[in-house]
């Protein structure tokens, strides 16, 4: 046999037996992603289960593909309770993170921040996980016998990016604004667990009141279109006027590649109104949902908020008297004929996660608890009264 056939045969069985190694080694691949996916779900079910098992009670469930801004794991929080047929899906807020100062003020969040740990969560359990939206022991709470889920906040993002490796100028690191991603790969979850729930809900405050927002047509689909709750708490989006809010809305939509639907492209372009187009744009797109928007009136973070982002825009500056009359004009022109609203008086930031504010107090004899119960009512509820613009 000449030497160059014999280099041929020798080639050509090398070939074969790389091409065998390649195969067998993809099978392994197989058999390993699928065991470790097999072992993922069945160590997630075991996690239901124990919330399940000990109902009543908080339960940890950590999440292997839920990120925080700086990279590390996060998780939910569940609470099961005996013969709950429903359930709410809370999302935390806790500032955001576009430049430098908003940043250290988010990562600075008492209960938010740049990571969200299991003792993090059980610290928020003890001081805020039997609190207003959460007690479950006061009739005056309408969810108070719901199951109940709770979406930490620790990406920084409004629970509405999808942006890896994101560089924030005057900030060190890289940020992992992925709330939108996060909230995704909860519902996978979540939804399958809780499919035969008889009712939902999608409640938020602050920056989960803007997650509300972004995040309800993919709640609305991940429990197969049926008709979602949802109640914005103090995270109003402010009309453009002489108070300038168009550039913080292009500075969070562009840091953080908001997920806004692709069928609303107004929702996306500042200049034609931008994040205010979702309120409409929620209502129109999912007529059967049900819509609540709550707010002090002089929200003292709120007029902090605009009043730094209006002035650095070149507008003027925002004080309480100006403040609210901006929610009146939101109610009044662009949302009150389709969402509820509850307007009452005070500084405070956020109602739903404390008794005094959503259980107690009472605001033209109605508390916070008991407009929201009024959520299914055929025309939207309107504390104080509303002004309304004829329906568009």
């Amino acid at each position: 046999m000449s030497r160059t056939v014999s280099q041929f045969i020798w080639s050509a069985l090398e070939l074969i037996l790389v091409q065998k190694i390649i195969s067998a080694a993809f099978v392994l691949l197989l058999i390993s992603t699928s065991t470790q996916s097999a072992d993922h779900d069945e160590r997630q079910a075991s996690h239901f289960a124990r919330a399940k098992a000990d109902t009543g009670s908080w339960a940890w469930i950590p999440l292997e593909d839920a990120l925080c801004r700086d990279g590390s794991e996060t998780g939910i929080g569940v609470r099961v309770l005996p013969d709950a047929s429903a359930v709410m899906i809370y999302l935390q807020g806790g500032g955001a993170c576009y430049d430098a100062k908003s940043c250290e003020q988010n990562a600075n969040a008492p209960i938010a921040g740049e990571n969200f740990s299991r003792a993090k969560f059980f610290n928020w359990v003890e001081t805020l996980g039997s609190q207003g939206v959460f007690n479950t022991k006061n009739p005056s709470n309408p969810v108070a016998r719901w199951n109940h889920v709770y979406v930490p906040y620790c990406t920084g993002d409004l629970h509405g990016g999808d942006r890896e490796d994101a560089l924030v100028p005057g900030v060190p690191g890289k940020q992992q604004f992925v709330g939108h991603r996060n909230l995704r790969n909860i519902l996978k979850r979540v939804a399958p667990y809780f499919r035969d729930a008889d009712d939902v809900a999608l409640i938020g405050a602050s920056a989960g009141g803007f997650g509300v927002l972004i995040n309800y047509p993919q709640v609305v689909e991940a429990f197969g279109g049926r008709s979602v709750a949802a109640l914005v708490d103090s995270a109003p989006i402010i009309p453009e006027s002489a108070i300038r809010t168009s550039c913080f809305q292009r500075k969070v939509t562009t840091t953080f590649d908001l997920q806004l639907p692709d069928n609303c492209p107004e929702c996306a372009d500042p200049s034609k109104g931008g994040l205010l187009n979702l309120y409409s744009f929620l209502s129109h797109t999912y007529p059967h949902g049900r819509y609540a928007f709550a707010s002090a009136d002089a929200d003292l973070a709120g007029v902090v908020l605009y009043n730094d982002e209006s002035r650095a825009c070149g507008g003027v500056g925002v004080n309480i008297f100006n403040y609210r009359f901006s929610l009146y004009a939101l109610r009044d022109n662009h949302i009150g004929n389709d969402w509820a609203t509850f307007l009452p008086g005070g500084i405070q930031h956020t109602m739903t996660q404390s008794d005094a504010l959503f259980l107690d107090r009472k605001f033209r004899g109605v508390s916070a608890g008991e407009w929201l119960s009024r959520i299914n009512d055929k025309e939207p509820s309107h504390v104080p009264a509303a002004r309304l613009l004829p329906k568009r």
